[in-house]
């Protein structure tokens, strides 16, 4: 199931009426070929048994048609996704496929999305579906854009019998869910390094251990000023190793040139590197607040604290 409708077969051309799609394959077109020549080869010689394979290529034609859209009727899909995850994450998608036919089975089922925002890990096919059976499965899917996900169908289509024609038809499938920024592998900061990551700023809290001189690579932000000013000497602020740190996350959603909103590829990494960076802290332990121009938190390091952060981060830019 994705977005590959064609595989395994090679189309010819494609036919959409009233909601429904047939694909010609290449087998389709040879055995069209072959039946046209038997045809031809009929009119010229007016040969009988010839006229007798024309009609029974017809009669598979026709036969086909008729099987293939047997196989696609009553077929329901229901779904279930997890309620959030973060774009470009595997999450485990779960359907449950049913036939209503009471008689009739489906046969050489394959199911796939059209929305080019999720992607499948693996098809879905089905050689065979009894009637008023279900049957569950489970695949990865992918989403490559953040914000509210809802999709409202799928596509089913099948080949049955002979592998002419692909014929397709949209069914209702109500799946929804909020995706999350993608999480990316970035640097995250260190106390040394605070004054050159921009956007960052951070605290420290715990018992003071000491007070020593300063060194090449010290945190401007330990320097211990009184004693500093009373020896005239820079000296640091050495705390003991049950330090916590706190960073507060500055997000700006304008552009520093032009003052505009950020927008398209500039947007989506910006908030793409404030989600990793706040992922990444609040999993190392800190506590981590977000501020942005309407919106900000306290500092944390729950698992509800890091949802709220990036539930807001989902729907930036989504009305």
């Amino acid at each position: 199931m994705n977005n590959r409708p064609n595989a395994p077969y090679k189309t010819i051309f494609t036919i959409s009426l009233f909601g429904k799609t047939l694909q010609h394959t290449r087998e389709g077109g040879g055995f069209v070929l072959l039946m046209l020549g038997v045809g031809f080869g009929a009119i010229n010689t007016g040969n009988n048994l010839l006229y007798l394979i024309l009609a029974m290529c017809c009669s598979f034609i026709a036969v086909s048609g008729i099987l293939s859209e047997w196989t696609l009727r009553k077929i329901e899909v229901t779904g279930q996704l997890p309620p959030s995850f973060y774009a470009n994450g595997s999450v485990a998608l779960n359907l449950k496929i049913s036939n209503k036919k009471k008689k009739m089975g489906s046969y050489a089922l394959r199911f796939f999305f059209v929305e080019n925002a999720v992607n499948l890990e693996q098809d879905i096919n089905l050689f065979y579906l009894p009637p008023q059976s279900t049957h569950t499965k489970s695949v990865f899917l992918k989403a490559s854009q953040r914000g509210p996900l809802e999709i409202d169908h799928c596509r089913i289509a099948t080949s049955f019998p002979f592998g002419f024609f692909i014929k397709s038809q949209e069914i209702p499938l109500h799946l929804t869910a909020l995706v999350y920024p993608e999480i990316k592998e970035i640097p995250l900061p260190r106390l040394g390094d605070l004054e050159k990551t921009e956007g960052i700023s951070i605290s420290t809290e715990g018992e003071l251990l000491s007070i020593r001189e300063f060194r090449e690579g010290d945190s401007l932000a330990q320097i211990h000023w009184k004693s500093s000013a009373k020896t005239g000497d820079l000296r640091v602020k050495v705390f003991c190793e049950e330090k916590t740190q706190t960073f507060k996350i500055a997000l700006n959603l304008n552009d520093p040139v032009t003052g505009l909103d950020l927008a398209g590829p500039a947007l989506e990494h910006a908030i793409s590197t404030a989600a990793s960076l706040t992922y990444g802290l609040i999993k190392q332990g800190n506590r981590v607040a977000l501020s942005v121009e309407d919106f900000e938190t306290v500092y944390e390091n729950t698992p509800a604290h890091l949802q709220k952060i990036m539930e807001y981060l989902a729907c930036v830019g989504h009305s």
